[in-house]
């Protein structure tokens, strides 16, 4: 297969676009299922798909780094961004197996604060990523980074008092150690959002 010698600026930033745009979809659809009440195996099921389609896009930029010589920028750079992307998509993925495997009320108030945090987060990733390209766009680009920050530490905040109102109030002991896990995996995902901003802050850096 031949090497490309000529950056391929457009398509990298159009893939790892709509990497990002793929995720807001699938933070949006998931948060579409906790107000609907209902995490059967349908809903589940397109979550999986949207992070399958991740995984397709996220090969997609593989490839294509092993085959052009020279990238816009650093190539670990872009392999980390949509890692880090693929990382997000895959944790909403095992929540919505494990809230379906496990039963549990998609009614639960702690949890959807933090969907509609993740939801959040992954709009301000996906209109960062969107401007990464444009350099007279960083400082719009860097806002959205420290959005994603401040979200990442109103989380924390709901994890303590998920947990704390869990202990209070929940007596099965088993549904304690399920909402547990769940509200921990929620608080990894935010952050992971939080490590994609990290990635981006560095390639402005780099590239300021």
């Amino acid at each position: 297969m031949p090497i490309n010698f000529l950056p391929k600026e457009v398509e990298f930033f159009d893939y790892l676009t709509l990497q990002a745009e793929n995720l807001v979809k699938a933070t949006g659809y998931f948060k579409s299922i906790l107000n609907n009440g209902v995490m059967d195996e349908t809903s589940a099921r397109k979550v999986h798909d949207l992070e399958n389609e991740g995984d397709t896009l996220m090969h997609e930029i593989s490839d294509m780094l092993n085959r052009t010589f020279i990238t816009p920028i650093d190539r670990e750079d872009i392999f980390a961004l949509a890692n880090q992307i693929d990382d997000v998509l895959d944790l909403l993925n095992a929540m919505a197996g494990r809230m379906r495997l496990y039963k549990l009320d998609p009614g639960d108030e702690y949890f959807s604060q933090f969907i509609d945090l993740i939801d959040q987060s992954s709009a301000a990733l996906s209109n960062a990523i969107k401007h990464m390209h444009d350099t007279k766009r960083s400082r719009r680009v860097l806002d959205h980074c420290i959005e994603v920050n401040r979200l990442e530490n109103m989380g924390d905040q709901v994890r303590e008092k998920a947990i704390s109102h869990l202990f209070e109030t929940e007596k099965d002991p088993i549904m304690v150690i399920k909402w547990k896990e769940m509200y921990e995996v929620a608080e990894g995902t935010l952050d992971t959002c939080e490590h994609v901003a990290k990635v981006i802050e560095s390639i402005l850096v780099k590239h300021g």
